[in-house]
């Protein structure tokens, strides 16, 4: 187009507001039990996590029945699944919510990495537990967040 008429398409463009991204973030946490208990502690931590990207078989009430075991219900029930937990994230300083991290709505936990060789190399106890491990843990945001919150510091 150019060496026929000696004119090029304008190359400038112009951005324009399509969408609204949720927020996303990652947290990583490295774990190391000194004891049994907090080895206990940690698996319990890391299956937890785990549990709440996924989908619960029973979706508890569904359209106002949630009794599976009546005949009427069955039907109604048997064909929904329940949706994963949310959570809240805080940060904490002290027993109070720290003044200038990021402040979230409620979050859907999206992805559970857990790395069982975070050193580099493959180490257990003498119960099999390992050494440590690396849970990282990455967060959406459900609602939508607006430039009023921002300010009035209801989220950061």
């Amino acid at each position: 187009f150019g060496s026929i008429s000696g004119a090029i398409m304008n190359p400038n463009t112009e951005l324009l507001y399509q969408s609204v991204d949720m927020r996303n973030f990652m947290l990583k946490f490295k774990l190391v039990p000194r004891n049994d208990g907090e080895s206990q502690t940690i698996n319990d931590i890391v299956r937890t996590f785990k549990a709440c990207t996924l989908p619960h078989r029973d979706p508890g009430q569904v359209m106002g029945f949630n009794d599976p075991d009546k005949d009427m219900n069955k039907g109604v029930v048997a064909g929904f699944i329940g949706v994963p937990n949310l959570c809240k994230v805080s940060f904490m300083r002290g027993a109070n919510e720290h003044e200038v991290l990021p402040r979230y709505k409620m979050l859907a936990v999206t992805q559970v990495d857990v790395n069982y060789t975070p050193d580099g190399a493959y180490a257990t106890y003498t119960d099999a537990q390992p050494v440590s491990i690396e849970l990282g843990i990455n967060f959406q945001e459900t609602k939508i967040n607006f430039a009023e919150e921002i300010l009035n510091n209801s989220i950061r």
